[in-house]
């Protein structure tokens, strides 16, 4: 979408996808070619292979990249589970990556350092894809089943008819839903801490949290909230060139707050001089 320099790559969150920068892509294509995506077993994309690591989804996506002729300098925005992912893209390659933008994002040991342990939330997650492969292998994955209801959630309001069936057949597939439960076991450190991520040096950097951390429906305390918004400091400071910005919004600060998003990628773009 869009057709100017520098092109810039949109990844969403755990099992987000092009859906997630509706309100953000078509802003930023009047300027520029931007590029969104399912990863691999997800969507509209191919089935996956192997264990759906963070550089795995790395290396698929400068391939694609590659595949389809879209050549560098990248832009880089990544929200939540994707800003992981687009920082190890800058960290593996710094040569390519203009800038980035890291929207409500977390690190590999998040888990770790925000709760001490597994995310209480994202255990259950990972116990509920479990439950829906096994149903979807059966083919009783329907809109009666409780975990139907309460993860797919269709149909939804706002979305034709069409988009609606597509979601259905894509969150009924077990291919799917295998690669949804290995991105969700292979999602960091699973709980213990990690190394540090590697300093950016002065890389146009951008960190954007959630002012209302409550909202995101895994932070529970005081205390959670205060470590989220410290780990983002963290990431701040990874640049000599580092800011972070609070926006009033829950996590999903991509639908919620897309001006907010759009500015940040904007200004960026201007530090890099692109």
């Amino acid at each position: 979408m869009g057709d100017g320099a520098p092109t810039i790559v949109l990844a969403a969150g755990f099992l987000g996808g092009p859906l997630d920068w509706g309100r953000v892509q078509p802003y930023l294509a009047r300027a520029h070619r931007t590029v969104s995506f399912d990863t691999a077993g997800l969507g509209f994309s191919d089935p996956a292979r192997g264990p759906r690591t963070t550089d795995a989804i790395v290396d698929d996506l400068h391939a694609a990249l590659r595949a389809v002729g879209i050549a560098p300098p990248y832009v880089l925005a990544g929200h939540s589970a994707g800003g992981l992912r687009l920082r190890r893209f800058a960290e593996r390659y710094p040569g390519e990556t203009a800038g980035l933008v890291l929207i409500d994002s977390v690190t590999e040991d998040w888990e770790h350092r925000v709760f001490g342990g597994p995310c209480p939330a994202i255990t259950l997650e990972r116990a509920a894809f479990r439950r829906m492969l096994v149903l979807a292998r059966a083919g009783r994955l329907t809109p009666g089943a409780a975990d139907y209801a309460e993860r797919v959630g269709l149909p939804r309001d706002g979305l034709s008819p069409a988009v609606n069936a597509a979601l259905h057949a894509m969150w009924t597939r077990p291919s799917d839903l295998r690669a949804a439960l290995s991105e969700g076991l292979n999602l960091g450190t699973g709980g213990v801490a990690g190394p540090p991520p590697t300093p950016l040096g002065d890389l146009p950097l951008i960190v954007l949290s959630a002012g209302r951390v409550a909202e995101s429906g895994f932070i529970a305390t005081p205390a959670q909230a205060a470590a989220w918004f410290a780990m983002h400091d963290d990431l701040a400071a990874l640049s000599t060139r580092g800011e972070r910005r609070t926006v009033d919004s829950g996590h999903n600060i991509p639908v919620e707050r897309p001006r907010e998003v759009v500015a940040a990628i904007e200004a960026v773009v201007a530090l890099a001089g692109l």
